[in-house]
């Protein structure tokens, strides 16, 4: 049986204590038959005792020994044989990272990167999500919490609303960061769900190291993350800035300053997992509920794999039944003493009636 596994080998040791034992009761039955042959000669004995030979003492001391093997057995948790195991649906919690930098007012997918994102969110994200909980960091130059993780849709649509690039206390764009602050935030979830990361962003950083903190939270906590990478990767656009005599635009020692989408730094945090993924949406129309659909379909696709994975039942209960059996075997024995005195005393009475 090559497909024969074991849970605690270290219970092994305690066959020492079996071959004890039964050294212990083989010395045992040796004395107490020079005990009796030194008490009286073997014509007396026969009219004291009962005479039982070696056969009696030593099957009982046969049952005992290897009732106790057989607890050892049970012990060590064989294994063999094949066992379908089928496991309970977790839910999915999507921790969504929304970048409010600057650079997402940029208007190369309208009305905005941002606007864009939020709307997505709202309209397709939410009634895709079926039960499954979200929460919402926005980030730029430093991360904020906005919604924590809830099935409260109605409660996140209104923390939605009130995003905006005023959103953080510090300008730029800390995509390293916001990863590691949703991987903290997983971890104190004590919930036994799925959890995935939605980074939503122009892939713009400022040296956060996001692939480090993405390869990261991969590695300890098994967390995907899907990049959805909005604006334009080759001209790229104007950001708009609003102020008090109407709206400019952002630049910088005299130069227009046009923002374009890095996809490259995204496709490298979205790989650092095996089920990452990055969504190039560029300044294309999108299905955000589409897209999370076809990953979550895949998470429950790869869950029901592995719920019905073919294991190895433990086999202890065999030989804990024949240790029971063995223990009530020698039970029995105990009777026969009684018994074969009876017959003792029955020839006793027969010789003295013939004499």
């Amino acid at each position: 049986m090559s497909d024969v596994s074991f849970d605690n080998l270290h219970w092994l040791n305690l066959l020492w204590a079996v071959l004890g034992v039964a050294a212990i009761g083989v010395y045992g039955i040796w004395r107490r038959r020079r005990a009796l042959r030194t008490f009286a000669d073997a014509p007396l004995l026969d009219r004291l005792t009962v005479s039982g030979g070696w056969l009696r003492p030593l099957t009982r001391l046969t049952l005992i020994v290897v009732g106790l093997a057989c607890l050892v057995a049970a012990l060590i948790g064989p294994r063999w044989g094949a066992e379908t195991q089928m496991l309970l649906r977790r839910n999915i919690d999507v921790m969504i990272l929304l970048d409010v930098s600057r650079s997402m007012l940029a208007r190369d997918i309208a009305p905005s990167r941002l606007e864009r994102a939020k709307l997505a969110i709202r309209d397709d994200l939410l009634p895709a999500l079926g039960g499954d909980r979200v929460g919402l960091i926005a980030f730029a130059g430093v991360p904020s919490l906005v919604c924590p993780l809830t099935s409260d849709y109605g409660f996140f649509r209104l923390a939605l609303a009130d995003v905006s690039t005023q959103s953080t206390a510090r300008g730029g764009t800390l995509i390293g960061d916001a990863i590691r602050k949703a991987g903290a935030l997983f971890e104190e979830s004590k919930l036994d769900s799925h959890k995935m990361i939605l980074l939503i962003t122009d892939g713009e950083d400022q040296e956060s190291y996001p692939v480090e903190a993405a390869a990261s939270v991969a590695k300890d906590q098994n967390i995907p993350i899907i990049a959805l990478a909005l604006g334009d990767p080759e001209q790229g656009a104007r950001v708009p800035v609003p102020g008090e005599k109407g709206e400019t635009f952002l630049e910088y020692q005299g130069q227009p300053v046009r923002s374009k989408a890095d996809f490259a730094t995204l496709e490298q945090v979205a790989h650092a997992s095996e089920q990452g993924k990055l969504i190039a949406v560029g300044t294309s129309n999108f299905d955000l509920g589409d897209i999370y659909r076809r990953v979550a379909e895949a998470v429950r696709s790869a869950e029901e794999r592995e719920s019905r994975t073919v294991r190895q039942p433990s086999q202890y209960h065999p030989f804990a039944v024949v240790a029971l059996l063995l223990v009530l075997w020698d039970s029995c024995l105990r009777e026969g003493p009684r018994r074969a005195a009876r017959a003792a005393s029955v020839r006793e009475k027969s010789r003295e009636v013939a004499a």
